[in-house]
């Protein structure tokens, strides 16, 4: 590449003063568009087949594109073939609209583009990291002043740290709970470890409602998935107590030692909040690690009206929680939290020329190595927003998950099959000739012939949702869940309803649309 070459690549895309403001009005435009709730479908309606060609090149392009025209390829391939989630009929996931300075942030951290796994190429960005982490831990554990004052002088020790999201908290805290378990595992290994240690293996214990991240962190941690013990859960889709003292019973005739019990706030199915003081006395029982997944629904300690619901996570030994669920931040954004400050020593680690010992570099107690500055969006959502600003939030949430429960109770041909307190409902199509059939059978005792009738409805809301969803008018999710006697459980339609577009009347439509649709199923299925 010649001289010449080099400075208008500089000048076309490195230099700031030679930028196109149309360029920049564009974008703009489009982030403003994107942002708008209303007007466009949902959920995208091109089969994602009928795509590839637009995506079909094997190779980078050889030659550079103008910034013009790469807006254009943006507008052609990428945004009319992207799910809207802030479209007020989109309430089947977790993601959220989003405030719109929080996307400008977004770009500001970019811009910044700390790592902050050292202070040199983190400064001030360390001191909101470890401030968010303070206002956190505050929430949950609610510790003396003079604890969060010391935390942010601290060089050795934090509250917590901030990551991607839940999976990553998840590892984190169950890498610390191994290190307890078995100190020096780290250093010698999962098989060096055991053989001292006298048990035949390991377990951690959850419900059957448990996030899939725990089985990838036991296998990245060398325990194996298999080290999941799943206990079943209540008509409330809540852990089983009973169930969980007997897998307890059986681990310890087995001679397998508890490494940690999980409790779940806000599961990700049906939003159940497990019994979490009656499980942290559980644990302390076991002398366990006690780890709460609060990604979804941690963020409702926000609001006081919401944190009897948590009673008993204060006592746990470490909570994730996720800010780009019900903090309403860009994807991605997560905070792991430890009780006792001095627990992620147990995953300290140091070089010599980054992450020195006692340099206050946060990347000393991290798993992970570059970070971006992810704590500033939810820094400055704190600040925009305030205590008071989330719990209006908070309260529109739990306002449209009361109007689609008693909406549901209302229509006959609608079951109502889980209800949670942190905006997750459950519900399937049970047209009333078919709900009273399986009435009839089961109080028969005639099972083998209610099976066939439940697969039907199985058959039938299943594909009530992939219809609704490649009309692109709304969208739902579905998922599947146990209920005695049927083995294959019942497939139900899945609303997540933090929306805050969404008012009632949405509700009302996208429940007809959904009327319209299951009855035209049914009349094709006859």
């Amino acid at each position: 590449m010649s001289d010449s070459d080099l400075r208008e690549l500089l000048n076309r895309h490195f230099a700031v003063e030679q930028v196109d403001a149309d360029v920049l009005q564009q974008m703009a435009g489009m982030v403003r568009d994107w942002m708008t709730p209303e007007g466009r479908s949902p959920y995208p309606v091109t089969p994602i087949d009928q795509l590839l060609p637009l995506f079909a090149e094997l190779a980078p392009p050889a030659g550079g594109m103008a910034p013009v025209h790469v807006l254009e390829e943006l507008q052609r391939k990428l945004l009319p073939h992207t799910a809207r989630l802030n479209h007020p009929k989109f309430i089947g996931h977790m993601t959220q609209a989003l405030p719109w300075m929080t996307v400008l942030v977004e770009a500001l951290t970019a811009t910044l583009n700390q790592n902050q796994v050292k202070i040199e190429t983190a400064y001030a960005s360390t001191l909101v990291e470890k401030q968010v982490l303070g206002w956190m831990h505050r929430m949950v554990y609610r510790a003396p002043d003079a604890l969060y004052a010391d935390a942010m002088r601290a060089k050795n020790h934090a509250l917590g740290n901030i990551v991607n999201g839940g999976t990553m908290g998840n590892l984190t805290a169950l890498a610390v709970a191994l290190e307890r378990t078995l100190p020096g595992v780290r250093k010698h290994g999962i098989y060096a470890a055991m053989q001292q240690s006298g048990h035949r293996g390991l377990a951690v214990i959850a419900s059957a409602r448990a996030h899939y991240s725990l089985k990838k962190a036991l296998g990245t941690l060398g325990l194996g998935e298999d080290a999941l013990y799943r206990v079943p859960v209540d008509g409330d889709n809540r852990i089983d107590l009973a169930a969980l003292d007997d897998t307890i019973a059986a681990l310890r005739r087995d001679r397998i030692r508890i490494v940690a019990i999980v409790g779940i706030a806000g599961t990700t199915e049906t939003g159940a909040i497990d019994p979490l003081a009656q499980l942290a006395a559980i644990a302390q029982r076991e002398q366990a690690w006690f780890h709460v997944d609060a990604a979804w629904g941690g963020a409702l300690l926000m609001a006081e009206r919401f944190r009897p619901l948590y009673a008993g996570i204060e006592a746990a030994d470490s909570v994730v929680i996720d800010g780009h669920k019900l903090f309403w931040v860009p994807m991605a954004q997560g905070m792991v939290l430890l009780r006792d400050p001095a627990s992620l020593d147990l995953l300290k680690h140091n070089a010599n020329y980054i992450i020195r010992s006692n340099s206050g570099d946060l990347g000393q107690t991290s798993l992970e190595g570059s970070r971006r500055f992810d704590a500033l969006k939810l820094w400055v959502s704190f600040k925009l927003l305030g205590e008071g600003g989330y719990a209006t939030l908070l309260g529109h949430a739990a306002s449209l998950a009361a109007a689609m429960r008693e909406l549901i109770a209302a229509q006959p041909d609608f079951e109502l099959t889980s209800n949670s307190d942190n905006f997750i409902l459950t519900y399937r199509f049970l047209p009333p000739a078919l709900g009273q059939r399986l009435a009839q059978l089961l109080a028969a005792g005639r099972v083998d012939e209610a099976t066939i009738v439940n697969r039907q409805v199985n058959e039938l809301n299943a594909r009530l949702q992939e219809r609704q969803k490649a009309n692109g008018h709304s969208f739902v999710s579905r998922t599947v869940l146990e209920r005695a006697p049927f083995a294959d459980g019942i497939t139900v339609l899945r609303v997540v309803l933090s929306n805050v577009h969404t008012t009632p009347a949405h509700l009302r439509e996208i429940v007809a649309e959904q009327r319209q649709l299951g009855t035209a199923l049914l009349a094709t299925a006859c």
